[in-house]
């Protein structure tokens, strides 16, 4: 475990050199921010609520919206399957510890460093000046808390297994945009899963897609937030062992391009 906690401080103290890009990340998720805002209240003007959704909960998912976004789709992501292209993830096979949880620990680490600007200012501002439903107890925000960074673990898993194409393949990029084009619809970062016809919201609330940003947002309103963080503890086991069964099988035959 030590040296586990160790990958992740170098993960966090990696991302934190980088404060012009956590600076200009912030930048862009407070820009879209307003203007999703000015979206939504535009749309409940002439209504006080959108399939069960009040505007303060509107809001409310518009922001953790962006405080996750960066941190569940990484500025990163292209990372992995790179390495994997240029050969340089083999040394990874030959490095000790799990190369799993190696990686998973690199990626928290990165993804807390972000989490700490691009997640909590924006979240805390808007929350100041916008009527957005979250917790007030400190119970309610450790649980909010603890949901957003199970989003993040959910994130690396899900990515993990997006990217996983460039083991078999040197078209990544195109399976790989063909995929998150769906992905960011279906897990409700277009607009909240609650906005979906009936049967497609049920698919939706049913995957592990819901723990990447609609889980947050259900603990964030107090809609079952108990069971909003058990369903992401439950499909991040999930995805955990379907990432393991993946790398297992890249491990057995891979190819390295130019040699």
């Amino acid at each position: 475990m030590r040296a586990y906690a160790a990958l992740l401080r170098a993960g966090y103290r990696r991302q934190s050199v980088y404060r012009l890009a956590l600076l200009s990340g912030l930048a862009t998720n407070v820009f879209f921010g307003i203007v999703r805002t000015a979206v939504f209240v535009a749309l409940y003007r002439q209504r006080d609520s959108m399939r069960g959704l009040a505007l303060a909960d509107s809001l409310t998912y518009v922001w953790l919206g962006q405080a996750l976004f960066g941190v569940v789709w990484t500025p990163w992501m292209e990372e992995l399957p790179e390495r994997v292209r240029s050969g340089g993830f083999a040394v990874e096979l030959t490095r000790p510890l799990d190369p799993y949880t190696r990686l998973l620990a690199f990626d928290l680490g990165r993804n807390l460093s972000q989490m700490l600007v691009r997640s909590v200012v924006p979240l805390g501002a808007a929350a100041l000046l916008l009527p957005m439903t979250l917790p007030t107890t400190a119970p309610g925000v450790l649980l909010l808390a603890s949901s957003m960074v199970l989003a993040a673990v959910a994130g690396f898993q899900a990515r993990f297994i997006f990217v996983s194409c460039a083991f078999w393949t040197a078209d990544w990029r195109f399976l790989s945009g063909m995929q998150i084009a769906v992905l960011w619809l279906l897990c409700g970062f277009v607009v909240p899963t609650d906005f979906f016809p009936a049967p497609l919201r049920a698919a939706a609330d049913a995957s592990p897609l819901y723990a990447l940003l609609m889980a947050p947002v259900d603990v964030a309103v107090g809609n079952g937030a108990g069971r909003a963080v058990a369903l992401q503890a439950l499909w991040i086991a999930v995805l955990a062992a379907a990432g393991r069964a993946v790398m297992a099988l890249a491990e057995r035959r891979m190819v390295v391009h130019g040699g």
